[in-house]
């Protein structure tokens, strides 16, 4: 249940900002893509996009950056 929550929060900010904490790293990138059991963000890391995929269960915490 908690995970269909949150899927439905992150297909709002799709192309926003977010901070995303896991076990052993934060991601912090542009939401691109929601899955059914996943979240794609586009970390910016030095001259490079780099796209990562994160399954949701993985998700510790969230931070939704808005402009």
């Amino acid at each position: 249940m908690f995970e269909s929550l949150l899927l439905s929060q992150f297909a709002k900010y799709v192309g926003q900002r977010a901070e995303i904490g896991l076990d052993n790293r934060i991601i912090d990138g542009v939401i691109t893509l929601v899955g059914p059991d996943y979240v794609t963000v586009v970390e910016s890391m030095g001259y490079g996009a780099t796209p990562v995929w994160i399954p949701i269960s993985a998700i510790n915490t969230v931070r939704f950056f808005t402009v």
